[in-house]
């Protein structure tokens, strides 16, 4: 059994490296802390930083917190549904880019060249969470959640240039107009499910996982498809401090974050 889930994660990371190798890669590192208010209930804080570019430029900072509570539980434990909200605020880096721009008749005529800006949201989720342990090796995770982000309003410089012809009648491309853009601030939900295998692993720290995530917006069009294949790690016996360690693709058709590779570590204080 171990040998076969190994396989499925490097078959996965395989699969999913080859399958979008022009994509961009990232870094995600976050670092948070979980207090356990009484049985079955837990509040937890973190801090987020995240790269892009190929990892040359950062693409988020985010802070936030999530409330949980056990909902149910059965007698022998191997079946519990929590519920949980969280809210939390990110501060997000969009690249400067070059637009291409044509005529009616499909002609190349110039590019608009927008410059880099800062675009800040926050979010705000509501989950239930089904946990079911299959043995005392294998457990299975089924989490639904209500996403709702609100994007603040932002501006940016755009300079516009385009081919025109000079005294000799030479095709050249110069400055045409420069603008100011406006974003106006606008709201999106979007309906998360998530579903996770764990494995672990007798008398070792390391425990693997993999999981499939898939978001589809409720107020607006889009699709949104996340790969992950990880590892939970112990870094002590009372399993108070930990760390997570994954491999992410993520892929969607809008523009909220850039497609491609993730490379994850996290670590979590448990008190």
């Amino acid at each position: 059994m171990k040998l076969r889930f190994f396989t499925f994660i490097f078959s996965l990371f395989t699969f999913l490296v080859t399958f979008a190798q022009s994509d961009d890669f990232g870094m995600d590192f976050t670092v948070g802390a979980e207090k356990k208010i009484r049985p079955g209930m837990s509040f937890g804080i973190e801090g987020e930083a995240r790269t892009q570019d190929n990892t040359r430029k950062i693409e988020r900072w985010t802070v936030g917190g999530e409330f949980e509570m056990r909902l149910f539980r059965t007698s022998n434990k191997a079946f519990e549904l929590k519920g949980s909200a969280g809210w939390k605020y990110m501060w997000l880096n969009n690249l400067a880019e070059n637009i291409a721009k044509y005529d009616d008749d499909d002609d190349y005529k110039g590019y608009n060249a927008r410059d880099r800006y800062w675009r800040n949201r926050h979010r705000t989720s509501i989950s239930l969470n089904a946990d079911y342990e299959l043995s005392k090796r294998w457990s299975f995770s089924l989490k639904e959640t209500f996403q709702y982000t609100h994007f603040c309003k932002a501006s940016t410089d755009v300079n516009k240039y385009r081919y025109e012809y000079d005294a000799d009648g030479n095709r050249v491309l110069g400055l045409d107009e420069s603008e100011v853009k406006d974003f106006k601030s606008k709201d999106r939900t979007v309906l998360r499910s998530r579903l996770t295998v764990k494995y672990n692993i007798r008398h070792c720290p390391v425990n693997p996982y993999a999981s499939v995530d898939y978001g589809c917006g409720l107020n607006y069009t889009t699709n949104k498809w996340k790969y992950t294949a990880g590892a939970d790690i112990n870094l002590t016996k009372s399993k108070q401090h930990k760390m997570d360690v994954f491999y992410r693709y993520q892929t969607e058709d809008d523009d909220d974050e850039p497609n491609g590779h993730l490379i994850g570590v996290g670590y979590k204080l448990k008190f």
